[in-house]
């Protein structure tokens, strides 16, 4: 009889040491420190294109030039140091500058102001930076007017930079 009450003794012990030891307790485990089924697909992660990217910032840079000018404007300085903030973030794009002048003046005198247009907005980027690697010039003349009126206000539309962004 001694050896069943020992047991019985001993089986309360057991018993009452178990329902104090600590048990372990179940962990939250936020979802991307998972383990990933086998043969689960890994997660999609965006890429963004850094030209398309570059190209939306851009959109709606326009530079304005004076008549018979190619000096840049305080506002198209503040315009092309934001510019260059963005392009020094984003390599390998490429900043096509593109010269433009209204319709008076020869076809050639207007294809040289552009270039030189384009050429006083690529110079100012460099200074600020921006690799001479990653800009491109080319100049339109009177070809590619923003606006087709023959008024002044036309005409101070047309005598303008714009930027593009590509790869």
């Amino acid at each position: 009889m001694r050896s069943v009450s020992t047991l019985a003794v001993l089986t309360l012990f057991a018993l009452a040491g178990c329902a104090h030891s600590p048990q372990p307790t179940a962990q939250a485990v936020a979802p991307e420190e998972r383990p990933k089924p086998p043969g689960a697909p890994a997660p999609v992660v965006a890429e963004v294109d850094p030209a398309a990217e570059l190209a939306a910032a851009l959109r709606g840079t326009t530079l304005l030039f004076d008549f018979d000018s190619a000096l840049l404007k305080p506002a198209s300085m503040e315009a092309l140091q934001r510019v260059a903030q963005l392009v020094r973030k984003r390599h390998p794009v490429l900043v096509k500058i593109e010269g433009n002048c209204d319709e008076r003046g020869t076809e050639e005198y207007n294809l040289h102001l552009g270039q030189r247009r384009a050429e006083a907005a690529r110079k100012y980027l460099v200074e600020l930076g921006v690799s001479p690697k990653q800009l491109d010039t080319i100049s339109y003349g009177a070809l590619g007017p923003a606006d087709p009126g023959h008024t002044e206000e036309a005409w101070a539309q047309n005598r303008r930079d714009e930027l593009h962004a590509s790869r």
